[in-house]
This record gives C-alpha cells, sequence and structure tokens, in this order.
C-alpha cells in the first residue's frame, strides 16, 4: 500500500518506520521541505522517499497526519477523513 506521512518528528518517523516495515511504501514530508529529511530516509529505506506536504497528502490510499491538529499550511485534502487524533 502507498502510505503518505505529514509530519517527520517522533510519531511521524516511528509510525512511517512501522509502515515500511510492513512492506508499504510510505511518502513522508515536514514543514521545511523534502531536502531537511536526507536522514529520516536514510533510516527509514529504500520504501520511503521525502515529499511536499501536498505530494504526501495525495500519495496514496493512506494519510497520517502526524502534526498539530491546528499546524498552518496543512493541504486540501478531497479524500473521507476516517480517524485522527486530536491533542
Amino acid at each position: 500500500m502507498n502510505i503518505g506521512v505529514i509530519g517527520a518528528g517522533m510519531i511521524g518517523h516511528t509510525v512511517a518506520k512501522l509502515f515500511v516495515g510492513a512492506g508499504h511504501v510510505v511518502a513522508i514530508s515536514n514543514s521545511r521541505g523534502p531536502a531537511t529529511l536526507s536522514e529520516v530516509i536514510s533510516d527509514l529505506g529504500p520504501n520511503a522517499h521525502a515529499a511536499t506536504v501536498d505530494e504526501a497528502a495525495h500519495f496514496g490510499e493512506l494519510l497520517l497526519m502526524a502534526v498539530p491538529w491546528r499546524k498552518p499550511g496543512m493541504p486540501h485534502y478531497n479524500k473521507n477523513l476516517t480517524a485522527k487524533e486530536v491533542n
């Protein structure tokens, strides 16, 4: 399955690693841009790639939003939001 991850902090990085370990392909993003994710991608391996927030939002069948809900600059997302974790 292709999975987009917005947020490459502790939660986003950890869950992305679990997704990759389970055989999924992950596009991971952060607010600073793909060029800042080289260490994260190196840790995740070949089934992960850095993306912009918009690219990650539209990458796959599943989207993990591992950022504060009120984070500015969140992309427009036309798919159903079926579950969310809110602090």
